[in-house]
């Protein structure tokens, strides 16, 4: 192939790349589903935001763009989703159990972004838990030990 050729098609694969590509399933469900525990009481403040931004880039190792673009995709399919289990679904097919525990951690981490469980957070994550398999005595400890994080970190 001549050079000229070749400097063309990187060209264009170069510009192509430069267009927001879709972000990985897994990482907009999980997104969705920590936008879901932090809508329930009302819409997403900054600490809950900032947490389900934080928790993106460093549970999936995305830079803080690669972050934001997953947390507005994610934010466009919650706000189409009829279910919950439109989400869980591809993490159930997607991720080991143990990968579903931290599934949980996460969600507990945002919702005590503000330093305070409420109980539609308990719930919804009750709900989310039970829809990944993880049980109760998994959850509760998930709880614990974010609650001790969080109060060490305040």
């Amino acid at each position: 192939m001549p050079i000229d050729i070749w400097n063309k098609f990187k060209t264009i694969l170069s510009s192509e790349s430069d267009v927001e590509a879709p972000h990985e399933p897994l990482h907009i469900v999980t997104a969705a589903l920590m936008i879901h525990v932090a809508v329930t009481h009302d819409d997403v403040n900054d600490a809950e935001k900032q947490s389900v931004l934080s928790c993106i880039q460093e549970h999936f190792d995305l830079e803080e763009t690669q972050a934001h673009g997953v947390f507005e995709q994610a934010l466009a399919q919650h706000d189409e989703a009829t279910d919950l289990y439109d989400f869980t679904r591809v993490i159930m097919a997607e991720l080991e159990y143990e990968q579903q525990i931290e599934i949980v951690r996460l969600l507990y981490r945002v919702a005590f972004a503000d330093n305070h469980l409420e109980n539609f957070e308990e719930h919804i994550i009750t709900r989310i838990s039970s829809l990944l398999g993880v049980g109760a005595r998994e959850r509760v400890r998930l709880k614990q030990e974010v609650r001790v994080e969080t109060d060490s970190s305040t």
